[in-house]
């Protein structure tokens, strides 16, 4: 086993509640470091020179060292957790050696119990035989100083992708032909249900905020580079997967090409979905579809063709107004896509440059600001939202190696 590596900054030493944490903890934080700090006019900015945010949050950050190899120097995966407050710089801790992680997949993880846990899925995609760990989901306990994992469940190959279930306690997880309900309890995770064996290999997925929808990639054979990828809708009653249909397209609308990293509106009406498997450095310009999830089959349609390389994931704006998409684009620059939801058929507006590659994305719960994964460059980017405007920070928030993944959830304040 390899010894823990902590890259701690800011660290509190007060103890952490289940429901009942972090103002306090926070406001310790800031007496910390000091009132007196002084504030500089920055364009971009507006208070004191580090990262607030209007509300407590936390942020997971799973790091895939391997995709940042240099000179042949292997590089350990990484779990980074940042929180934020509105009223001290960000806390940030990194433990390096303890979770295995994966850039192979959409972009992805999850936060379980108001932001108690993180889940981190994985799979051996990239790995040479010799370094080949099982697929697995990884529980990390978010408040522990070091970031413990305190629940592994192995499961069958490929472990691409893990999602939180809307209650806040269940997870979703995906391997080649099963989707998994999982739940913890007394300190083990275990699987309580899953769909009866798929005839293909998941590769993505999205599950509705009402908990009862789950839209999946899934492909025929492996490696599914060159292969067809189908959309599918399941549908979740209790405890129960089962397959409803195969979402289809009206040809006049586009064409479903590899599609890849679904994402629900905040109201359920629709759903974004990313043609091109994220894959970058290739022709053509991919497009991005929209599932009409009002219509009794849900179908493409709506799309708008041609709007980068390796679309790689999604975000949408709590208003259900607008999304991003990062786009890998390659070798050296990627960039965010804006995409105006508010007209039929919506429409591209702008792009936005960032360092590469980009990767998870996620608005804050008030939609204020936007939060994006830079993997080459080891850090998320911060945005203010301005309407349907992108206002980058001069600050980022640093992680460890290769943040690959990411989720985020808003942290309740005491009285």
């Amino acid at each position: 086993m390899k010894t823990p590596l902590i890259d701690q900054q800011h660290r509190g030493d007060g103890r952490l509640t289940r429901r009942k944490r972090r103002s306090r903890t926070l406001a310790l934080l800031a007496a910390s470091l000091g009132t007196g700090c002084t504030t500089v006019d920055i364009p971009g900015t507006d208070g004191p020179p580090y990262i607030l945010s209007s509300a407590p949050l936390r942020i997971v950050s799973a790091n895939d060292g391997d995709s940042n190899r240099r000179r042949g120097e292997e590089l350990p995966d990484s779990i980074t957790v940042i929180d934020l407050s509105p009223h001290a710089p960000p806390l940030t801790r990194t433990v390096s050696g303890t979770v295995p992680s994966t850039f192979a997949g959409a972009p992805f993880s999850a936060i379980l119990q108001d932001g108690k846990y993180g889940a981190i899925a994985y799979h051996p995609w990239r790995q040479a035989d010799d370094r080949r760990l099982p697929s697995q989901v990884s529980l990390v306990d978010l408040d522990a100083p070091d970031l413990r994992v305190v629940a592994t469940l192995p499961l069958p190959d490929h472990a691409w992708q893990v999602a939180s279930h809307p209650d806040g306690e269940r997870l979703i997880a995906i391997s080649d032909h099963h989707i998994h309900l999982i739940e913890f309890e007394a300190g083990r995770l275990k699987i309580v249900a899953q769909s009866d064996p798929f005839p293909g290999y998941f590769l993505s997925f999205a599950i509705s905020p009402d908990g009862r929808s789950i839209i999946a990639t899934a492909v025929k054979e492996l490696p599914p580079v060159s292969a067809k990828v189908e959309l599918h809708l399941f549908v979740l009653e209790g405890n129960t997967v089962r397959h409803a249909l195969q979402i289809g397209i009206d040809p006049s609308v586009g064409e479903i090409d590899q599609p890849f990293a679904p994402r629900f509106s905040p109201d359920g009406s629709r759903a974004l979905v990313l043609n091109g498997l994220g894959l970058a450095a290739k022709p053509p310009l991919d497009a991005v579809l929209s599932i009409d999830m009002t219509l009794e089959t849900p179908k493409v349609t709506e799309a708008i063709p041609n709007v980068a390389q390796g679309l790689e994931s999604a975000a949408f704006h709590p208003s259900g107004d607008f999304a991003v998409i990062t786009c890998i684009d390659g070798p050296l620059v990627g960039h965010l896509a804006v995409v105006d939801l508010t007209v039929t058929p919506m429409r591209l507006l702008y792009y936005v440059p960032m360092a590469f590659v980009p990767q998870g994305i996620e608005f804050s719960p008030d939609g204020k600001m936007l939060f994006v994964q830079a993997n080459m460059a080891h850090h998320i980017d911060v945005y203010t939202v301005k309407g349907m405007k992108l206002v980058r920070s001069p600050y980022v928030l640093h992680t460890g190696e290769g943040p690959a993944s990411m989720a985020l959830s808003p942290l309740l304040e005491t009285e």
